[in-house]
């Protein structure tokens, strides 16, 4: 008897024990590994098993004025070592451009965005990443064009991304128990709820926004907004890129990381990392984003590699770092770090989200 011929619960067991790295691969097999790889008793039977892992979803933006989002997975390459990214062939995927994205559990939501020649969208569509397929769900209330979302107690926050809000609509919050939208009132929101663009994070606790126009960082706490603490604000207003993990708070900041002590009110930077020439050979001159991925840290960014004086590439780069607490500081550790994918086409498209999903 060959492997094909086994039942599907037999070949489902065997998949489960495999890591997901190679599931791009496994499905080049059959078209019935196909199936199965995508199947949501696969996701099941990892879970009875013991097998989950953190796997990284990466969007990119490409440059083109009306083109949607893209996005793509991280796969290890057949005969190789080495880390490729991968993209997702999605059915009825969002045609939305300039969402919002937002990750609870296993789906991963996109809120509204740019629809039909530069009109705001409510539409709200959910990718459930076990079966890698997009599913309409419950609309906004309001169209919003440029949102910010925000993930706290597996509810999604949704914030600004459009003109003449007031402290009675400028966040709406979707219950994803109940599927339900609510407009979200808070005392003293008038202070903030008047910009048009934020950055918003579940930190804490509680949820955090900054607001750009009046350069102002304020935390919901107990449904009033206060302002936040002072170096936590200026830490996190002029970082690039911030994740939460583990309750730590996380920044990129002139191509360094940084940590929020919340105990000190005093940012610090990961220490171990100073001789790592794959994150800091180029200080400060590039962008970066981040997420906490299996209890390590996962760092993506763009990088230009010059062929000769008139030609060169860009790559994307990605690195994962353990992270050890010692003595009031956090120790960091490169695991490995690799370009994932190139192109000669250097203004093709720009590195927009990064997530992680446990699967």
């Amino acid at each position: 008897m060959t492997f094909m011929m086994l039942p599907n619960d037999l070949v489902l067991n065997c998949l489960a024990r495999v890591s997901r790295l190679y599931y791009p691969t496994l499905s080049l097999v059959s078209e019935r590994f196909r199936y199965l790889l995508a199947s949501t008793e696969l996701y099941q039977t990892r879970i009875l098993l013991g097998c989950t892992e953190s796997c990284l979803y990466v969007c990119l933006k490409l440059r083109t004025y009306h083109n949607p989002q893209h996005w793509f997975t991280i796969c290890r390459k057949p005969n190789s070592s080495k880390n490729v990214l991968v993209p997702i062939a999605s059915p009825n995927s969002h045609p939305t451009y300039q969402s919002d994205f937002a990750r609870v559990g296993s789906n991963i939501y996109a809120i509204g965005g740019f629809i039909n020649d530069d009109n705001a969208s409510s539409r709200v569509m959910v990718m459930d990443c076990r079966s890698r397929t997009w599913l309409e769900a419950p609309s906004i209330r309001i169209a919003r064009a440029t949102p910010s979302t925000c993930v706290l107690d597996g509810k999604i926050y949704v914030i600004g991304g459009c003109k003449n809000l007031d402290a009675t609509n400028w966040i709406e919050v979707f219950d994803t128990k109940t599927q339900t939208w609510e407009f979200m009132s808070s005392s003293h929101g008038e202070k903030i709820c008047s910009s048009c663009t934020y950055h918003s994070l579940g930190y804490d606790g509680d949820v955090y926004v900054k607001g750009f126009e009046k350069r102002v960082t304020y935390k919901l706490d107990k449904g009033r907004w206060r302002p936040a603490d002072i170096a936590m604000d200026r830490g996190w207003f002029c970082s690039s890129s911030s994740c939460v993990m583990e309750n730590v708070l996380y920044s990129w900041f002139c191509g360094m990381i940084r940590w929020y002590d919340s105990e000190e009110n005093f940012w610090k930077y990961i220490k171990g990392l100073e001789g790592s020439d794959e994150l800091y050979g180029l200080h400060g001159h590039f962008d970066a984003k981040m997420t906490g991925c299996g209890g390590k840290l996962v760092v993506m960014w763009e990088k230009n590699v010059y062929i000769n004086e008139c030609h060169y590439e860009k790559g994307l780069w990605c690195a994962e770092i353990a992270l050890e607490k010692h003595q009031g500081d956090i120790w960091g550790t490169l695991e490995w770090s690799d370009v994932v994918s190139t192109t000669t086409q250097p203004y093709e498209y720009d590195l927009a989200h990064i997530l992680a999903v446990t699967l």
